[in-house]
């Protein structure tokens, strides 16, 4: 008689983890059975590469410069090896994770060097600038529409040209968009005034939810004469909400 084994009921195949993309894991895990310590999210170089670099933390320099000392897997490969990582590998490009053993909690680290982690000054639309970290990856969705993200932050941006009316015409009709909204699409949790002398800036925040999370949303104009740029501010953790607003007081006029 042939016997089966049953699936604990507890163990997961992972097989519908999102598909984030090839993760590139040390052999040392994968093939000695090492655990993962140490893990961090760059910039992808391709669109099937996640970004994740994920290491025992026993590697020398020497080992790891080496390529075919790391292989590319899929995620639930490496899931079924270390479930500890399924959080952590939906946080965004520029995270890095580090724990002391196998038996400790992962924590995030906040000094390790990323290579295009710095901010780089963007003309977009004909007369606006944006500073942003170079860890954003950039798409281009219409002639007047940009998105940049990181996977847990992101800013969607678009220019809008309002000929023949005045920065105080187009901030009051904003404002009052603001405050006649839709609520059932979303309570409104806060309202801003970011405004300057140059550049009238007002918007709200609400959060929206999708298949797998709860985020914040900040909805944000910036109106100067006859145009403005309509933003939305993505973010997974409250605490990047800082992130969108100065990113937010920071777009200015070329």
């Amino acid at each position: 008689m042939r016997l089966f084994r049953r699936k604990k009921q507890n163990q997961e195949d992972f097989e519908d983890f999102p598909a984030i993309g090839g993760l590139m894991v040390s052999k040392m895990i994968t093939e000695q059975g090492k655990k993962p310590l140490f893990m961090y999210r760059e910039k992808r170089t391709r669109p099937e590469d996640s970004g994740w670099r994920i290491f025992s933390g026993f590697e020398s320099q020497d080992y790891t410069d080496n390529p075919s000392n790391t292989g590319i897997y899929n995620p639930s490969t490496i899931l079924k090896m270390d479930a500890s990582l399924k959080n952590l590998l939906l946080c965004g490009v520029g995270s890095v994770f580090e724990r002391e053993s196998e038996k400790t909690e992962w924590y995030e680290v906040y000094d390790y060097p990323l290579e295009d982690d710095f901010l780089v000054e963007l003309p977009i639309f004909e007369n606006w600038n944006l500073e942003i970290n170079n860890l954003f990856e950039f798409v281009e969705e219409s002639d007047e529409t940009f998105l940049f993200t990181t996977g847990d932050k992101s800013l969607r941006i678009s220019f809008q040209n309002a000929l023949g009316k005045s920065k105080n015409e187009l901030m009051d009709e904003k404002i009052e968009e603001i405050k006649t909204r839709d609520q059932s699409a979303g309570k409104t949790l806060s309202e801003f005034d970011l405004s300057d002398e140059l550049i009238a800036r007002v918007g709200y925040e609400i959060i929206e939810r999708d298949e797998q999370k709860a985020y914040h949303v900040i909805y944000a104009f910036s109106i100067v004469e006859e145009e403005f740029l309509q933003m939305a501010f993505y973010v997974d953790k409250e605490s990047d909400r800082a992130w969108a607003f100065e990113t937010w007081s920071a777009i200015g006029i070329v």
